[in-house]
């Protein structure tokens, strides 16, 4: 009997550091990060006019992803997007997009079920040369499986300018954050309390069959 209390509070105790390790994934600052005064990225060398455009249609790109109307993502990636060689590359690393209905897929799926994404996008550096841009921000993303946690985030792209509209070509998602030491501790945590329960299990099996 007491082998078994013993495991049972070895996994009430690893439970509770597996609940604290992952706390320290919500590192994002909602206010924090997208305060301007805490942009880390330099403006960037596009004129002035080229720059507001490309602001504009980073906004537009904001506003769908806050809205996050499914009906309305044909129209999005119409208005935002270029037809030729997209490519949207996730924050995973599989998560590889390539071509316009597979970044429209990406774009589907986000708004269905990632998140809340909030970005810095007057602060952004965008630099350009010709009909060709680039550019970077921050942001975070506030998931919908957890309210509680929140991911700093980064984006950056390239656009071209077709028709005198600027389009994103290639984008790309990443977490502004060092999982490294994290995803280690939860993996041993994990198959440390999965080792604990079956040990649990086996005595109980075994006093079950004793009785």
């Amino acid at each position: 009997m007491k082998n078994i209390v013993k495991i049972f509070l070895r996994i009430l105790l690893l439970l509770v550091l597996l609940f604290l390790v992952t706390r320290t994934f919500k590192r994002a600052d909602e206010k924090n990060i997208l305060s301007p005064a805490t942009a880390v990225f330099s403006k960037g060398n596009a004129p002035d006019s080229t720059r507001k455009e490309i602001i504009d249609q980073l906004n537009k790109f904001q506003s769908g992803y806050a809205k996050r109307d499914t009906s309305q993502v044909d129209s999005f990636m119409k208005s935002l997007y270029s037809r030729e060689n997209s490519l949207i590359l996730g924050t995973m690393p599989g998560e590889i997009f390539s071509g316009y209905k597979r970044a429209a897929y990406l774009i589907q799926t986000d708004w269905e079920s990632w998140g809340d994404c909030r970005f810095m996008v007057d602060s952004a550096t965008i630099s350009s040369m010709g009909n060709v841009a680039w550019f970077s921000t921050r942001g975070y993303v506030k998931f919908d499986l957890s309210g509680l946690l929140v991911l700093p985030l980064r984006l950056t792209g390239i656009m071209v300018k077709e028709d005198q509209v600027w389009k994103f070509q290639q984008q790309q998602f990443q977490f502004d954050i060092d999982f490294s030491f994290s995803l280690i501790a939860i993996l041993v945590l994990s198959i440390w309390i999965l080792v604990s329960l079956i040990n649990l299990a086996i005595m109980f099996v075994r006093i079950i069959k004793v009785k």
